[in-house]
């Protein structure tokens, strides 16, 4: 449906800003733009910026800072989730967004997590028609940056409920997982 994106997400931010601040980091949000209307999946939308937070969270020691920003484009709205976390290291930045992929797989990593967050995020911004990378220094923190075109969707198309039915047997992998990290 078309959503005004910025206050999607500025909402999402602001109803864990408490969460945020009470793990001893400081959060803010910034835009360049008000409104930004574009086909969205709220939902979706949701569950991308929660998992950014999430891992901004988990991997930014106490005092650090994290940010989002949106940013309008012609053809894409841009969002950034950067922190001044711990960074990932140079030869882990291509594997990230595989499944089961993780920085620190040592019995004694600090953080648990199934591996399938960024994973999980990735698919979610490329089925709205976008694309995710990182920016990241060991010791300087983590920038993901995502971009989402700028497209809208007629009243007509967006209230068919049709195509939720249809479900390609091909692309359906069973698997079995605990999604909990999403939320932490």
């Amino acid at each position: 449906t078309n959503n005004n994106i910025v206050s999607l997400i500025e909402d999402i931010t602001l109803s864990v800003a408490d969460y945020i601040e009470n793990k001893g980091l400081s959060v803010v949000f910034d835009t360049d733009v008000e409104e930004k209307i574009i086909a969205c999946d709220p939902g979706k939308i949701e569950r991308i910026i929660l998992n950014l937070l999430s891992n901004a969270i988990k991997f930014t020691p106490c005092g650090g800072n994290i940010m989002v920003n949106v940013e309008d484009g012609v053809e894409n709205i841009c969002i950034k989730v950067k922190d001044t976390g711990k960074g990932i290291p140079k030869e882990k930045l291509n594997f990230i967004f595989e499944r089961f992929m993780q920085v620190d797989k040592s019995l004694t990593r600090e953080h648990e997590g199934s591996g399938i967050g960024l994973s999980l995020v990735k698919a979610l911004v490329e089925l709205h028609g976008g694309d995710i990378s990182v920016k990241s220094k060991e010791g300087y923190g983590t920038e993901f940056i995502v971009h989402i075109p700028c497209k809208l969707v007629d009243s007509e198309t967006s209230n068919d409920k049709s195509c939720d039915n249809t479900i390609d047997e091909n692309r359906i992998e069973k698997i079995k997982l605990e999604f909990s990290d999403i939320y932490n």
